[in-house]
């Protein structure tokens, strides 16, 4: 794969990787793999997200292994085209082949940009984005509902949950939400950075965009 990788623009081979590391950190199952790869290439391509691999894949609270510092985000984070972890290559074959698609070999829908895994939920209810929503069919895309489950037309806005903010306390500087209060203009900065996709990015190798 080094060498394939090789024939690859600096910037492109970078993308190939980041996209090899989503998938490597949600399943050791080929055919999934291919499947949560075309999820995160049907967001690179809508701008759904992120507007490049690297981007959409470190785009906070969207998937689990990036989500904070851990031992396991530095492994993943160190994996590269000579990496030799159990399942990795080949994880990388994937995302290379994925990457270079023709858009015909799309499995689904480009709308289909959100999945989840019910067994990786450890007890925990549903998303919320998924909780009204029908998913693909299990069967059609050769997976086990109960490992992955797919969705196709879930908006951005469906994206946050929905705050209830009630007026402010007397001294107008108070929102609830639930059990938690929080200051009311935190809130809207929150939300507005996790619509920006400028979020915090952990260190690690990247390769700048090329000018188009």
């Amino acid at each position: 794969m080094a060498e394939r990788l090789n024939n690859l623009s600096a910037f492109d081979a970078d993308e190939v990787l980041w996209l090899a590391r989503c998938i490597y950190s949600e399943s050791n199952r080929p055919h999934e793999q291919e499947l949560v790869a075309w999820v995160v290439r049907n967001r690179v391509e809508t701008n759904f997200r992120g507007s490049t691999y690297r981007d959409v894949v470190l785009e906070d609270r969207q998937f689990s292994a990036f989500n904070a510092p851990s031992v396991r985000r530095s492994r993943i984070l160190g994996l590269d085209a000579s990496s030799s972890a159990p399942g990795w290559q080949k994880a990388l074959k994937i995302a290379f082949d994925v990457f270079n698609a023709p858009a015909s070999e799309r499995p689904f829908a480009q709308a289909t940009r959100h999945f989840y895994s019910p067994i990786s939920m450890r007890g925990r209810i549903k998303p919320h984005w998924a909780q009204n929503e029908k998913p693909l069919s299990s069967e059609a895309l050769g997976v086990q509902s109960h490992r992955f489950q797919f969705f196709e037309g879930i908006d951005a806005d469906a994206e946050a949950p929905a705050l209830a903010v009630e007026p402010p306390h007397e001294d107008g500087s108070r929102a609830v939400r639930g059990d938690r209060t929080v200051d009311a203009r935190t809130l809207r900065q929150r939300m507005r950075s996790r619509s920006s996709g400028r979020v915090p990015r952990p260190a690690s190798p990247s390769v700048e965009r090329p000018d188009r």
